[in-house]
């Protein structure tokens, strides 16, 4: 039988609770308005709510429930692997263009899994790349850079 402490569910229950209570806080700052005209502070108010009033019901069932699963053990190459993706499109977007982006993002995630190969990776992200820019350029018009030289 595993502790309470370190009970996944009730760990992602006050994470949830945390999460749901600061977005709740921080939205009071905002003008809330009404039903028919929502103000900046209505949105974050009602998810904030949400996401606190789950993370209550989770830590409840916890402290319920008689057997307790732990957390699994953190596995860090995908870890590493799929927040460097997402870190480099973040930092290439703007500077290298949407293919450089989604290029960059694709193959550095693909590593997360010690079982893929590079010429599935390269396929992969090169229709990424092009599926992103024939709908976010091409059909949306959305202001991204393709390629910067």
């Amino acid at each position: 039988m595993k502790t309470i402490i370190t009970d996944k569910t009730l760990l992602s229950g006050v994470l949830f609770l945390a999460i749901g209570t600061s977005f709740w806080i921080a939205a009071q700052d905002y003008a809330f308005g009404t039903l028919r005209r929502m103000g900046p502070g209505f949105f974050p108010s009602y998810l904030g709510a949400i996401l606190a009033i789950i993370g209550l019901l989770m830590v409840v069932q916890t402290l319920i429930r008689k057997r307790h699963e732990a957390i699994p053990p953190l596995f860090l190459r995908p870890l590493l692997f799929l927040t460097a993706g997402i870190l480099a499109f973040a930092a290439l977007i703007d500077r290298a263009g949407l293919i450089a982006a989604c290029l960059a993002a694709v193959l550095l995630s693909s590593q997360a899994s010690r079982d893929t190969r590079l010429l599935e990776s390269l396929v992969v992200a090169i229709l990424m790349a092009t599926f992103s820019v024939i709908v976010f350029i091409v059909l949306l018009g959305l202001p991204f850079r393709m390629w910067v030289i």
